[in-house]
């Protein structure tokens, strides 16, 4: 009986053992990496190499990485970051952040070449994990999953949900708020599958939120906002809960909050405006604007596809793929279609069959608006300025001047041609020749940030004015590049733009107000002259950054908004004819067609005609 007891005893020991066991692994214990922010050399840079090593000893499975690995974007340092988690003997699995995306110098190529796809997926225990990257891309918006990304999103879920029970745990370096434009979007598509919670960064603290009722913990970025406490989060999904602690170096981690494990309910807030329907609505996002002919649209978008499309029919008449995202503007010249590539190619194209004709290896990136004057081309790509014959395709003249790339239009007034770099400096050149006639910037050539990169200058027939993310409206003296004037009354980042009489400068500024101030040589060049003879018109459009140009064509001037509003403004009286709402992206700016019909293109992949 005694021995009967004692076998009975053993078993049950035995059993409760491996019970533990099976517990145990259900438990899924991984790292959630955010906001590195690393320079070659920087604090940062040490410091993920310290926490690479950390985890290589640790119990942690994997690693997921929600952006910003760097803080420019620039090709060092995503090389850097790269060279360090390849260190991990653990799986990593990465997504951008704005900072690759907004600011990158090869237009996420490099990023592309290092990581591969910006996308993820992958299954363990009861969970899928899926992450995206969110932009905004190569230029100041908002958060922005492009509408390609949403759709892949919906088909891997449904894909990878078919005939099991999986859940999903959502990444992306964004909240899924306000702070994406087309969050509720993203949101309509997890809120199909059994959606636990969606991890985030881009706030640098470690902190709990609800999106629309879906579960959001914001991970810690690895050094605190106030710079003491260098940290990563460590994640703990049990059967009913997962658990996030913040994990210092050499430190046990400190348990913050959980989540519940089953899946959220998300509920979408509904939209309180009615949107006008776009002329075209592509399958991908559009970074530029549209170009025309008699019959014809001709556009670009974020896979790399021109397309030419029947304005009375909307058929497609050709369609080319060139396999990158496109983000220059199109130009027409004599029935060739000139395109910018991020790889560096400026290709000419016959508009007719979409055939193309001539290619020049420009080098570096191309992501500006070009301009046209005699059948010839100028543009910038981040390695040349270049002057070319926009038919044969020939190359007239060549500066290798910019130190990166530049998204403004060019101007041309008389023999030069002037335009800003994201290397801080502004350009004039002799139209004819190439040759640099002078170089400007703030005085601060280390801070690229603030450059005149994506600002559409206007002039009088001396003086040059323009604004950029510093905040200042500047005026420079035409032909000498000597500066006359330097204001921050009015925090213009980088929308501007000039009556069609050539008149008056507008800008508008970040708190939604639109500035009018003369644009010629006589009035006085002190602060005091520009306040006296300028109007402000509110705009009623709050915070704003959107750096699209602002046109004005018969009398009423078009302002664009980072989420898809267009203001219409009456010239002679300065007062708000109406908003017309298109879309929850930034606009990309306006442009007018053959008729004098305005055009505007939005992020999101639509197309309008205004009026």
């Amino acid at each position: 009986m005694k021995n009967l007891f004692l076998r009975i005893l053993l078993l049950f020991i035995i059993a409760s053992g491996f019970s533990q066991n099976a517990e145990k692994s259900e438990n899924i214990k991984f790292v959630q990496l955010t906001d590195l922010h690393v320079s070659v050399g920087n604090d940062n840079d040490f410091l993920l190499q310290n926490i690479v090593k950390e985890i290589n000893n640790s119990d942690n499975e994997f690693v997921v990485v929600t952006g910003d690995l760097t803080n420019r974007g620039a090709d060092d340092e995503l090389k850097e970051v790269h060279s360090i988690l390849s260190q991990l003997k653990k799986p990593y699995y990465v997504i951008s952040g704005n900072h690759e995306t907004n600011w990158s110098e090869s237009a996420g190529l490099t990023y592309k070449k290092i990581f591969g796809e910006d996308k993820f997926v992958f299954s363990k225990g009861d969970y899928l994990f899926i992450g995206f990257p969110c932009g905004p891309y190569m230029k100041m918006g908002d958060g922005f999953v492009k509408h390609e990304d949403v759709l892949w999103l919906d088909k891997t879920l449904k894909d990878s949900l078919k005939g099991n029970n999986k859940k999903v745990l959502n990444f992306a370096h964004y909240p899924l708020d306000n702070s994406v434009s087309n969050y509720k979007e993203v949101l309509s598509v997890l809120q199909k599958y059994p959606t636990v919670a969606t991890f985030c960064g881009h706030g640098h603290t470690l902190r709990k939120y609800d999106f629309s009722g879906l579960s959001g913990p914001m991970g810690t970025s690895i050094t605190s906002l106030d710079g003491k406490k260098k940290s990563y989060n460590e994640l703990i999904i049990s059967k009913d809960s997962i658990s996030i602690y913040q994990k210092e170096i050499d430190k046990p981690g400190v348990f913050r909050f959980s989540l519940p494990s089953k899946p959220s309910k998300i509920t979408i807030p509904k939209d309180s405006v009615t949107f006008q329907a776009p002329f075209l609505k592509d399958i991908a996002s559009i970074y530029s604007l549209p170009v025309f002919d008699k019959k014809n649209i001709y556009f670009t978008n974020s896979i790399g596809q021109i397309q030419s499309v029947n304005l009375k029919n909307k058929s497609v008449n050709w369609k080319t793929e060139t396999g990158n995202s496109i983000y220059f503007s199109p130009i027409i010249v004599k029935n060739n279609l000139v395109i910018g590539t991020i790889e560096g190619s400026l290709l000419g194209f016959d508009t007719q069959s979409g055939k193309q004709k001539w290619t020049i290896p420009v080098g570096g990136v191309l992501v500006g608006s070009p301009i046209a004057e005699n059948n010839k081309v100028y543009t910038a790509s981040s390695k040349a300025f270049i002057c070319a014959d926009a038919v044969t395709g020939k190359v007239i003249w060549q500066n290798n001047l910019p130190m990166s790339y530049s998204q403004g239009t060019p101007l041309i007034q008389g023999d030069k041609i002037i335009f800003g770099v994201w290397d801080s400096y502004i350009y004039c050149l002799n139209k004819n020749t190439g040759n640099l006639i002078w170089k400007w910037n703030n005085g601060n050539d280390t801070q690229i940030l603030y450059s005149a990169g994506n600002v559409n200058m206007v002039s009088s027939k001396n003086r040059l004015y323009f604004v950029t993310p510093q905040r200042f409206l500047t005026v420079l003296d035409i032909e000498t590049g000597k500066t006359l004037l330097r204001t921050q009354k009015w925090k213009i980042r980088e929308s501007m733009g000039k009556s069609q009489d050539g008149k008056w400068f507008y800008g508008k500024t970040m708190d939604g107000l639109l500035v009018r101030v003369p644009l010629n040589d006589d009035i006085e060049l002190t602060e005091e002259s520009f306040v006296n003879q300028s109007k402000v018109l509110d705009l009623k459009l709050g915070y704003e950054h959107n750096p699209a140009g602002i046109l004005e064509k018969n009398n009423k001037i078009y302002i664009g908004s980072r989420k898809g509003e267009v203001i219409i403004v009456d010239a002679a009286k300065f007062e708000i004819i109406k908003q017309i709402n298109l879309g929850s992206s930034s606009i990309n700016g306006f442009t007018v067609d053959d008729k004098g019909q305005i055009w505007a293109s939005l992020i999101e992949g639509g197309i309008f005609l205004l009026e």
